[in-house]
Protein backbone atom coordinates (compact mmCIF):
# COMPACT_ATOMS: atom_id res chain seq x y z
CA UNK A 1 0.00 0.00 0.00
CA UNK A 2 1.23 3.48 -0.86
CA UNK A 3 2.09 5.64 2.13
CA UNK A 4 2.91 9.31 1.59
CA UNK A 5 4.34 11.63 4.24
CA UNK A 6 3.60 15.22 3.35
CA UNK A 7 5.87 18.15 4.15
CA UNK A 8 4.48 21.43 5.51
CA UNK A 9 5.04 23.01 2.09
CA UNK A 10 3.04 20.26 0.38
CA UNK A 11 0.19 20.64 2.88
CA UNK A 12 0.14 24.38 2.20
CA UNK A 13 0.08 23.79 -1.57
CA UNK A 14 -2.87 21.41 -1.24
CA UNK A 15 -4.77 23.92 0.92
CA UNK A 16 -4.06 26.73 -1.54
CA UNK A 17 -5.18 24.68 -4.52
CA UNK A 18 -8.42 23.66 -2.79
CA UNK A 19 -9.17 27.30 -1.92
CA UNK A 20 -8.31 28.51 -5.44
CA UNK A 21 -11.55 29.39 -7.31
CA UNK A 22 -10.01 28.19 -10.58
CA UNK A 23 -9.59 24.62 -9.26
CA UNK A 24 -12.32 22.29 -10.62
CA UNK A 25 -14.53 20.22 -8.36
CA UNK A 26 -13.01 17.01 -9.73
CA UNK A 27 -9.52 18.25 -8.92
CA UNK A 28 -10.61 19.24 -5.42
CA UNK A 29 -11.78 15.65 -4.80
CA UNK A 30 -8.32 14.41 -5.77
CA UNK A 31 -6.69 16.90 -3.44
CA UNK A 32 -9.06 16.00 -0.60
CA UNK A 33 -8.08 12.36 -1.06
CA UNK A 34 -4.43 13.29 -0.52
CA UNK A 35 -5.28 15.44 2.50
CA UNK A 36 -7.34 12.66 4.12
CA UNK A 37 -4.56 10.16 3.40
CA UNK A 38 -2.12 12.45 5.22
CA UNK A 39 -4.42 12.27 8.24
CA UNK A 40 -3.99 8.47 8.29
CA UNK A 41 -7.56 7.76 7.19
CA UNK A 42 -7.90 4.24 5.72
CA UNK A 43 -8.32 4.11 1.93
CA UNK A 44 -11.69 2.45 2.27
CA UNK A 45 -12.96 5.33 4.39
CA UNK A 46 -11.53 7.91 1.97
CA UNK A 47 -13.24 6.15 -0.92
CA UNK A 48 -16.58 6.05 0.90
CA UNK A 49 -16.35 9.70 1.98
CA UNK A 50 -15.54 10.95 -1.54
CA UNK A 51 -17.74 8.42 -3.41
CA UNK A 52 -14.84 6.92 -5.35
CA UNK A 53 -13.23 3.48 -5.44
CA UNK A 54 -10.24 2.24 -3.47
CA UNK A 55 -8.31 1.89 -6.72
CA UNK A 56 -9.04 5.51 -7.59
CA UNK A 57 -7.62 6.62 -4.26
CA UNK A 58 -4.44 4.68 -5.03
CA UNK A 59 -4.30 6.24 -8.50
CA UNK A 60 -4.51 9.75 -7.02
CA UNK A 61 -1.72 8.95 -4.57
CA UNK A 62 0.54 7.68 -7.35
CA UNK A 63 -0.16 10.80 -9.41
CA UNK A 64 0.65 13.06 -6.48
CA UNK A 65 3.85 11.16 -5.78
CA UNK A 66 4.84 11.61 -9.42
CA UNK A 67 4.10 15.30 -9.95
CA UNK A 68 2.63 16.86 -6.82
CA UNK A 69 -0.39 19.16 -6.90
CA UNK A 70 0.10 20.10 -10.54
CA UNK A 71 -0.33 16.45 -11.55
CA UNK A 72 -3.78 16.28 -9.94
CA UNK A 73 -5.43 19.37 -11.30
CA UNK A 74 -6.65 19.98 -14.81
CA UNK A 75 -5.19 23.49 -14.99
CA UNK A 76 -1.61 22.76 -16.04
CA UNK A 77 -0.74 26.44 -15.62
CA UNK A 78 -1.25 26.15 -11.87
CA UNK A 79 1.65 27.64 -9.94
CA UNK A 80 1.67 26.97 -6.18
CA UNK A 81 2.73 29.85 -3.98
CA UNK A 82 5.88 27.90 -3.15
CA UNK A 83 7.02 29.09 -6.58
CA UNK A 84 7.46 32.57 -5.09
CA UNK A 85 9.54 31.28 -2.17
CA UNK A 86 12.83 32.71 -3.55
CA UNK A 87 11.19 36.14 -3.82
CA UNK A 88 9.66 36.42 -0.34
CA UNK A 89 12.18 39.00 0.86
CA UNK A 90 11.54 41.24 -2.17
CA UNK A 91 7.78 40.79 -1.81
CA UNK A 92 7.90 41.69 1.87
CA UNK A 93 9.99 44.79 1.23
CA UNK A 94 7.72 45.97 -1.59
CA UNK A 95 4.47 45.49 0.33
CA UNK A 96 5.93 47.04 3.49
CA UNK A 97 7.24 50.12 1.67
CA UNK A 98 4.09 50.59 -0.40
CA UNK A 99 1.10 48.80 1.21
CA UNK A 100 -1.82 47.58 -0.90
CA UNK A 101 -5.51 47.84 -0.09
CA UNK A 102 -6.74 44.60 -1.67
CA UNK A 103 -5.58 41.04 -2.33
CA UNK A 104 -6.07 41.73 -6.04
CA UNK A 105 -3.49 44.52 -5.88
CA UNK A 106 -1.16 42.22 -3.95
CA UNK A 107 -1.47 39.46 -6.56
CA UNK A 108 -0.62 41.97 -9.29
CA UNK A 109 2.39 43.29 -7.35
CA UNK A 110 3.64 39.75 -6.69
CA UNK A 111 3.29 38.91 -10.38
CA UNK A 112 5.36 41.97 -11.32
CA UNK A 113 8.09 40.88 -8.89
CA UNK A 114 8.10 37.13 -9.58
CA UNK A 115 6.34 36.52 -12.88
CA UNK A 116 4.06 34.07 -11.03
CA UNK A 117 0.31 34.63 -11.32
CA UNK A 118 -1.52 33.89 -8.05
CA UNK A 119 -5.18 33.94 -7.13
CA UNK A 120 -6.39 36.48 -4.59
CA UNK A 121 -6.61 33.74 -1.93
CA UNK A 122 -3.03 32.74 -2.60
CA UNK A 123 -1.85 36.35 -2.47
CA UNK A 124 -3.70 36.81 0.81
CA UNK A 125 -1.99 33.73 2.22
CA UNK A 126 1.42 35.01 1.12
CA UNK A 127 0.78 38.36 2.84
CA UNK A 128 -0.14 36.61 6.08
CA UNK A 129 2.90 34.39 5.79
CA UNK A 130 5.30 37.35 5.64
CA UNK A 131 3.65 38.97 8.66
CA UNK A 132 1.22 41.41 7.07
CA UNK A 133 -2.28 41.83 8.50
CA UNK A 134 -5.38 43.66 7.30
CA UNK A 135 -5.39 46.69 9.60
CA UNK A 136 -7.23 49.97 9.62
CA UNK A 137 -4.99 52.95 8.92
CA UNK A 138 -4.66 55.59 11.61
CA UNK A 139 -4.01 59.29 11.34
CA UNK A 140 -1.50 61.40 13.20
CA UNK A 141 -1.43 65.20 13.32
CA UNK A 142 0.52 66.59 10.40
CA UNK A 143 2.57 68.81 12.70
CA UNK A 144 3.63 66.02 15.09
CA UNK A 145 7.37 65.77 15.71
CA UNK A 146 8.22 62.13 16.61
CA UNK A 147 11.72 63.03 17.83
CA UNK A 148 10.46 65.79 20.10
CA UNK A 149 7.82 63.43 21.50
CA UNK A 150 10.46 60.81 22.26
CA UNK A 151 12.70 63.29 24.06
CA UNK A 152 9.75 64.59 26.10
CA UNK A 153 8.72 61.04 27.00
CA UNK A 154 12.20 60.00 28.14
CA UNK A 155 13.36 63.20 29.83
CA UNK A 156 10.18 64.71 31.26
CA UNK A 157 7.31 62.26 31.52
CA UNK A 158 8.89 58.93 32.48
CA UNK A 159 10.90 60.35 35.44
CA UNK A 160 7.69 61.78 36.93
CA UNK A 161 5.80 58.55 36.35
CA UNK A 162 8.57 56.66 38.18
CA UNK A 163 8.14 59.00 41.14
CA UNK A 164 4.40 58.31 40.99
CA UNK A 165 4.99 54.55 41.10
CA UNK A 166 7.17 55.07 44.18
CA UNK A 167 4.38 57.01 45.88
CA UNK A 168 6.21 60.34 45.82
CA UNK A 169 4.01 62.09 43.26
CA UNK A 170 0.64 61.93 41.51
CA UNK A 171 0.53 62.44 37.77
CA UNK A 172 -2.75 63.42 36.11
CA UNK A 173 -3.39 63.55 32.38
CA UNK A 174 -5.79 66.37 31.58
CA UNK A 175 -7.94 67.15 28.55
CA UNK A 176 -11.43 68.20 27.59
CA UNK A 177 -13.98 66.29 25.54
CA UNK A 178 -17.01 67.85 23.91
CA UNK A 179 -20.01 65.59 23.28
CA UNK A 180 -22.67 66.85 20.89
CA UNK A 181 -26.17 65.37 21.02
CA UNK A 182 -26.55 63.24 17.91
CA UNK A 183 -25.76 59.84 16.48
CA UNK A 184 -22.41 58.23 17.33
CA UNK A 185 -22.24 55.50 14.70
CA UNK A 186 -20.10 52.39 14.91
CA UNK A 187 -19.53 48.93 13.44
CA UNK A 188 -21.72 45.99 14.53
CA UNK A 189 -22.33 42.45 13.34
CA UNK A 190 -25.79 42.32 11.78
CA UNK A 191 -27.82 40.56 9.05
CA UNK A 192 -28.80 43.80 7.35
CA UNK A 193 -27.76 47.41 7.76
CA UNK A 194 -29.04 48.85 11.04
CA UNK A 195 -30.36 52.40 11.18
CA UNK A 196 -29.78 54.32 14.40
CA UNK A 197 -32.14 57.11 15.33
CA UNK A 198 -30.51 60.40 16.22
CA UNK A 199 -31.71 63.16 18.48
CA UNK A 200 -32.40 66.60 17.10
CA UNK A 201 -30.47 69.69 18.10
CA UNK A 202 -26.81 70.53 18.50
CA UNK A 203 -26.56 70.87 22.27
CA UNK A 204 -23.11 70.18 23.64
CA UNK A 205 -21.96 68.70 26.93
CA UNK A 206 -18.30 69.32 27.77
CA UNK A 207 -16.15 67.46 30.27
CA UNK A 208 -12.74 68.61 31.48
CA UNK A 209 -11.21 65.51 32.99
CA UNK A 210 -8.03 64.40 34.73
CA UNK A 211 -7.09 60.74 35.07
CA UNK A 212 -4.41 59.67 37.56
CA UNK A 213 -1.92 56.90 36.89
CA UNK A 214 -1.25 55.37 40.31
CA UNK A 215 -4.74 54.73 41.73
CA UNK A 216 -6.60 55.36 38.45
CA UNK A 217 -8.75 58.12 39.90
CA UNK A 218 -10.83 60.32 37.63
CA UNK A 219 -11.58 63.92 38.53
CA UNK A 220 -13.77 66.01 36.25
CA UNK A 221 -15.60 69.27 35.77
CA UNK A 222 -18.70 69.04 33.58
CA UNK A 223 -20.52 71.89 31.92
CA UNK A 224 -23.01 72.78 29.21
CA UNK A 225 -21.04 75.96 28.66
CA UNK A 226 -17.52 76.52 27.39
CA UNK A 227 -14.36 75.00 28.79
CA UNK A 228 -12.02 77.88 29.61
CA UNK A 229 -9.33 78.99 32.05
CA UNK A 230 -11.88 79.25 34.84
CA UNK A 231 -12.88 75.61 34.25
CA UNK A 232 -9.24 74.54 34.47
CA UNK A 233 -8.83 76.44 37.75
CA UNK A 234 -11.94 74.71 39.09
CA UNK A 235 -10.37 71.35 38.21
CA UNK A 236 -7.10 72.31 39.91
CA UNK A 237 -8.99 73.28 43.09
CA UNK A 238 -10.86 69.94 43.10
CA UNK A 239 -7.64 67.96 42.73
CA UNK A 240 -5.91 69.97 45.46
CA UNK A 241 -8.76 69.40 47.87
CA UNK A 242 -8.79 65.65 47.16
CA UNK A 243 -5.01 65.20 47.55
CA UNK A 244 -3.87 67.83 50.07
CA UNK A 245 -0.14 68.19 50.60
CA UNK A 246 0.87 65.82 47.80
CA UNK A 247 3.26 66.51 44.93
CA UNK A 248 1.04 66.72 41.84
CA UNK A 249 1.81 67.11 38.14
CA UNK A 250 -0.85 67.87 35.57
CA UNK A 251 0.09 66.79 32.05
CA UNK A 252 -1.76 69.04 29.63
CA UNK A 253 -1.90 69.83 25.95
CA UNK A 254 -1.37 73.26 24.43
CA UNK A 255 -4.92 74.57 24.35
CA UNK A 256 -4.90 78.34 24.66
CA UNK A 257 -7.15 78.36 27.73
CA UNK A 258 -4.67 76.07 29.53
CA UNK A 259 -1.69 78.31 28.81
CA UNK A 260 -3.38 81.17 30.58
CA UNK A 261 -2.02 83.51 33.23
CA UNK A 262 -4.95 82.74 35.56
CA UNK A 263 -4.24 79.00 35.22
CA UNK A 264 -0.54 79.54 35.97
CA UNK A 265 -1.39 81.62 39.07
CA UNK A 266 -3.94 79.03 40.27
CA UNK A 267 -1.45 76.18 39.85
CA UNK A 268 1.31 78.09 41.64
CA UNK A 269 -1.03 79.01 44.47
CA UNK A 270 -1.92 75.35 44.96
CA UNK A 271 1.62 74.04 44.51
CA UNK A 272 0.79 72.07 41.37
CA UNK A 273 3.24 71.54 38.52
CA UNK A 274 1.93 72.01 34.97
CA UNK A 275 3.71 69.90 32.36
CA UNK A 276 2.79 70.70 28.79
CA UNK A 277 2.97 68.09 26.05
CA UNK A 278 4.78 68.81 22.79
CA UNK A 279 2.51 70.25 20.13
CA UNK A 280 0.25 67.75 18.33
CA UNK A 281 0.78 64.91 20.79
CA UNK A 282 -2.63 63.38 21.66
CA UNK A 283 -0.94 59.96 21.61
CA UNK A 284 0.91 60.90 24.81
CA UNK A 285 -2.21 62.00 26.68
CA UNK A 286 -3.66 58.94 28.45
CA UNK A 287 -7.05 60.52 29.05
CA UNK A 288 -7.79 60.27 25.33
CA UNK A 289 -8.33 56.55 25.99
CA UNK A 290 -11.01 57.41 28.54
CA UNK A 291 -12.94 59.48 26.02
CA UNK A 292 -12.79 56.65 23.48
CA UNK A 293 -14.02 54.22 26.13
CA UNK A 294 -16.91 56.51 27.05
CA UNK A 295 -18.00 56.83 23.44
CA UNK A 296 -17.84 53.10 22.77
CA UNK A 297 -19.64 52.06 26.00
CA UNK A 298 -22.18 54.85 26.31
CA UNK A 299 -22.78 56.73 23.08
CA UNK A 300 -22.03 54.52 20.07
CA UNK A 301 -25.14 53.14 18.33
CA UNK A 302 -27.37 54.55 21.09
CA UNK A 303 -30.40 56.80 20.74
CA UNK A 304 -31.01 59.60 23.25
CA UNK A 305 -34.42 61.26 22.81
CA UNK A 306 -33.39 64.49 24.54
CA UNK A 307 -30.40 66.31 25.94
CA UNK A 308 -31.19 65.44 29.56
CA UNK A 309 -31.05 61.71 28.77
CA UNK A 310 -27.87 62.23 26.74
CA UNK A 311 -26.20 64.12 29.56
CA UNK A 312 -27.42 61.60 32.12
CA UNK A 313 -25.86 58.71 30.20
CA UNK A 314 -22.48 60.45 30.14
CA UNK A 315 -22.65 61.39 33.83
CA UNK A 316 -23.66 57.87 34.83
CA UNK A 317 -20.73 56.27 33.04
CA UNK A 318 -18.19 58.82 34.31
CA UNK A 319 -19.42 58.28 37.87
CA UNK A 320 -19.12 54.50 37.43
CA UNK A 321 -15.41 54.87 36.67
CA UNK A 322 -14.93 55.75 40.33
CA UNK A 323 -16.97 52.73 41.41
CA UNK A 324 -18.22 49.64 39.62
CA UNK A 325 -16.21 50.31 36.47
CA UNK A 326 -12.95 51.41 38.07
CA UNK A 327 -11.36 48.18 36.77
CA UNK A 328 -11.78 49.55 33.23
CA UNK A 329 -9.46 52.45 34.03
CA UNK A 330 -6.96 50.11 35.66
CA UNK A 331 -6.60 48.09 32.47
CA UNK A 332 -6.88 51.08 30.14
CA UNK A 333 -4.72 53.77 31.75
CA UNK A 334 -1.35 52.05 31.50
CA UNK A 335 2.00 53.65 30.79
CA UNK A 336 2.30 52.16 27.32
CA UNK A 337 2.63 55.18 25.10
CA UNK A 338 2.24 55.09 21.35
CA UNK A 339 5.17 56.70 19.58
CA UNK A 340 5.35 57.49 15.89
CA UNK A 341 7.92 56.98 13.22
CA UNK A 342 7.89 59.07 10.07
CA UNK A 343 4.63 58.13 8.28
CA UNK A 344 5.02 56.02 5.13
CA UNK A 345 1.82 57.26 3.48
Amino acid sequence: MIKLKLSDVQRDEIAEAIDDPSTTERAKIKLLAIRLHSLDMPHGHIAAALNISDDTVTKYLKAFRKGGVAELIENRQYRPTSSVEPFLENITRSLADSPVATAKEAAHRIELITGVHLSEDQARRIMKRVGLAYRKTASIPGGADPQMQLVFLQEELIPRLEEAREGRRRVFFVDAAHFVLGAFLGMIWCLTRVLVRTGSGRQRYSVLGAVETRDHDLVSVRTTGSVNAQTVCELIEKITQKYPGEEITLVMDNARYQRNADVFDCAARNGIELLFLPAYSPNLNLIERVWRLLKSRTLRNKYFPDFATFRGGIDSFLDSLSGTNRHLLKSLVTENFQTFEIPNL
